[in-house]
């Protein structure tokens, strides 16, 4: 009878054990041999930020070490200050349905800004006060590097949106100062329209502290255990920093294939299913295209009227959709960590190149779960479909954001008519389109890929000269 009482303890204990590991936090790996060669000699952007949310405010104290890459000597720093698009009716990317109870402002406000230790006045390049140029004295030389210190306040407008609060979710997304982008001789100026992601950026090393309100739970483009009130992230070799944090947030967490996985959802149901899609479409698409290069992942709901908004290693998702509109909405998301997160492209010039290629992936991901019924479903659905609608004269799935009316006729286009043309490449390649893309994500991970870049590695992948079925596809229309 003893031994027996003594048995059962000890079968207890080792219990309660098995319950106290099962309970523990999951741990990431560490980075990848690729990931640490892709963040050797990057630059940096080092993060301290604090929320205020009686206040609705984000202070933060940005340092960013900058290269002048440029082969020219510079008189200033150029960043994109994309919150100060939200300062007004006029500027804002936001629609009506954004702004459920009326419009609200947003803007990054400055307070100071220094270059190598002194004190430097800035001054905005654009109407919208999204371009702010920072002069270097004495001139940055090419190859030579700055430290810029920088003392602002973020303030989200009352938005269900990508950068807004909403229903007690604070969305962070473009809401850090970030450097402009060189080409052709000059700092990009492009503007916040309110059709698609008009955001172009390089890959940084970014080491991010967020301090946050007693039992609130922060997502981001990283992975970071709350020290008290405080998420410490670092970030290698991603494009942007993006938050969401809430204290109504339940999370689900689990790996898959040595990546972290984490769902915070609005309720503990919804965080699981979100988790289970995440870790179907991690694996797909690592499996077809090569492995996902980061050592974590979050998916976070956000209460904004848009399916999703990709960042790296985050996915907004949104809070109201359900069963397969959810499950397809994280996988195109997902689908941005290959095609936006790791190969970036030109958002603004050719903003087909990653949306077409996500709706694309959506395509192999129905497949992969559903079968191939399922996969020549949404394809009617969503590609050939929208080959039969006509648009208007001169704007075409490979037009700039710029050239689309509103956000129907650019999902019509950039997504759906860009997804017939891969489609159609799908079709003419033996053996289909997975090979190239595996050769173009190896090619391009961590760079940025143009068109031509996309249609020489196409026709060396393939041995085929197809730049004729991707011009009719991308760049004609339907007269009216």
């Amino acid at each position: 009878m003893k031994k027996a009482v003594i048995l059962a303890a000890a079968a207890l204990v080792l219990l309660l054990g098995g319950l106290w590991w099962l309970n523990q936090p999951l741990q990431m790996e560490h980075p990848s041999v690729q990931l640490l060669a892709a963040a050797e000699g990057l630059d940096e952007s080092v993060i301290e930020a604090s929320l205020d949310t009686e206040g609705r405010t984000l202070s933060v104290q940005h340092t960013l070490r900058l290269k002048n890459r440029t082969g020219q000597a510079l008189d200033a720093a150029v960043l994109r200050t994309w919150p100060n698009a939200f300062q007004s009716l006029e500027t804002t990317p936001c629609s009506d349905q954004d702004y459920p109870g009326g419009f609200s402002t947003g803007a990054l406000t400055m307070a100071h800004a220094q270059v190598d230790g002194q004190t430097a006045l800035h001054r905005y390049l654009d109407e919208g006060k999204t371009l702010l140029s920072i002069p270097v004295s004495g001139g940055w030389q090419p190859d030579a590097w700055v430290e810029i210190t920088l003392r602002y306040t973020v303030t989200p407008p009352r938005a269900a949106y990508r950068f807004g609060v909403w229903d007690g979710v604070w969305a962070f997304g473009n809401a850090f100062a970030v450097p402009a982008v060189w080409e052709d001789g000059a700092f990009r100026a492009d503007e916040y329209v309110p059709v698609g992601d008009p955001f172009v950026s390089g890959c940084m090393n970014y080491d991010v502290t967020v301090t946050v309100p007693g039992g609130y739970r922060c997502a981001a483009s990283g992975y970071a255990e709350a020290d008290g009130s405080a998420y410490h992230f670092v970030s290698p070799a991603v494009r942007d920093f993006a938050l969401v944090i809430s204290d109504r947030f339940e999370t689900a967490q689990a790996k898959q294939d040595g990546v972290l996985i984490t769902a915070f959802g609005l309720n503990q149901a919804q965080a699981k299913d979100m988790l289970r899609y995440a870790r179907k479409a991690l694996k797909i698409y690592s499996d077809r295209y090569g492995a996902y290069p980061y050592q974590s992942y979050s998916v976070a709901a956000v209460p904004f009227a848009h399916e999703g908004m990709e960042y790296p290693q985050l996915s907004m998702i949104g809070a109201a959709l359900t069963e397969r509109r959810l499950e397809y909405a994280i996988a195109h998301e997902t689908a941005h960590q290959w095609w936006y997160a790791a190969v970036g492209s030109d958002g603004w010039d050719q903003p087909w190149q990653d949306e077409a290629l996500c709706e694309f992936s959506l395509l192999e991901y129905a497949e992969a779960v559903y079968g191939a019924g399922e996969r020549s479903d949404l394809e009617y659905s969503r590609a050939e479909s929208a080959m039969r609608v006509t648009v208007p004269a001169g704007v075409a799935a490979g037009s700039p954001l710029g050239d689309f009316a509103d956000m129907e006729e650019y999902v019509l286009l950039a997504y759906h008519r860009g997804l017939a043309c891969l489609c159609a490449l799908d079709r003419t390649i033996p053996g289909g389109l997975d090979g190239f893309l595996r050769d173009y994500y190896q090619a391009y991970a961590f760079r940025r890929a143009t068109r031509t870049d996309f249609e020489q590695l196409l026709t060396q992948s393939t041995g085929e000269d197809l730049i004729p079925l991707m011009r009719d596809y991308l760049d004609t229309h339907i007269l009216n």
